[in-house]
């Protein structure tokens, strides 16, 4: 099955070669990785230049730059246009990972053996500090993610998608990965999720870049809900109720504490956010990074 892979990527200097080192150590069998396409958008940093220089010597990586910056899905359109025709699944990688050496093994493998799946995601696992409070609270909500996609798939970081389903995104959108799920499922398709298949992510490591993230987050998802009717995973609010409950049983003191904070900053994002989805709409395609997500600790091509 060949695959292709587009990074959009957006001053990823910092991380832009462990991601491509870990993609061009993929052990494939099934799979057959056709090409990797860096989408550098509006870049100010060496990001482009450093994907170049990784890049030489393989016919397959490829860096296309584009000199005004206008979202990431402005970058996955680009993409779509100029992609390889051959390839029969895509998969869109954020620039901030490190992927493990047999995640493309792992769709490939899934979608031969499920014709009825047009959309697969990934499982990210942060490599924050748990000792910290953000720190547990951003492996807390990511666990949680977890076991919400084991029950109904919930898209992030790391998703697959069959080529000929998707043709461009709206570039209204600013979460590219539930517009996919949401234009998968429009065609007949379902979602799948693979636990074992897994990528490392860093998460913010101040509540006030938390409290920014999951602030975008519901303002995407909302949008999307108003726009086109879709609802992700997340917005169950009995199977996220059911989820917290699940992992409060488990936690320590400390876990629980983090659990709390988390769980009334998510309130107060989804509060703001669903001002700013009502208010700002798709108006607003582009974000400032957050910092201190920036900085993956790992450097090896595992999880």
């Amino acid at each position: 099955m060949k695959l292709s892979v587009v990074v959009p990527a957006y001053n990823e200097a910092g991380n832009i070669e462990k991601l491509l080192s870990s993609l061009l150590a993929q052990e494939l069998h099934r799979a057959e990785l056709t090409e990797i396409v860096v989408v550098a958008s509006g870049c100010t940093d060496d990001t482009a230049a450093r994907a170049r220089a990784l890049g030489r010597g393989r016919p397959g990586v490829h860096v296309h730059v584009q000199e005004q910056r206008s979202g990431k899905v402005a970058a996955i359109n680009h993409y779509l246009r100029v992609r390889d025709p051959r390839a029969e699944v895509v998969v869109c990688c954020s620039a901030d990972l490190i992927v493990a050496p047999d995640v493309l093994e792992k769709i490939a493998e899934y979608f031969h053996a499920n014709a009825d799946v047009g959309m697969v995601g990934a499982r990210p696992v942060p490599d924050n500090d748990g000792e910290t409070l953000v720190g547990r609270m951003v492996q807390l909500v990511w666990d949680m993610h977890h076991r919400i996609s084991l029950h109904a798939p919930k898209m992030g970081e790391l998703v697959a998608f069959r080529a000929a389903l998707v043709d461009q995104v709206s570039e209204l959108s600013v979460v590219d990965e539930a517009s996919v799920e949401d234009i998968v499922r429009s065609k007949g398709k379902t979602l799948g999720y693979l636990p074992d298949a897994l990528v490392v992510n860093h998460g913010p490591e101040v509540w006030g870049e938390y409290f920014e993230q999951r602030r975008r987050i519901a303002r995407g998802h909302f949008w999307l809900d108003f726009a086109f009717g879709y609802r992700v995973a997340s917005l169950d609010h009995r199977l996220v109720a059911e989820t917290v409950l699940e992992v409060a049983r488990q936690q320590d003191p400390f876990g629980k504490a983090a659990l709390a904070l988390a769980i009334a900053t998510e309130g107060l994002a989804r509060a703001v956010g669903f001002f700013d989805a009502r208010v700002v709409g798709g108006k607003h395609r582009t974000w400032k990074p957050l910092a201190s997500t920036k900085v993956l600790k790992k450097t090896g091509g595992g999880a």
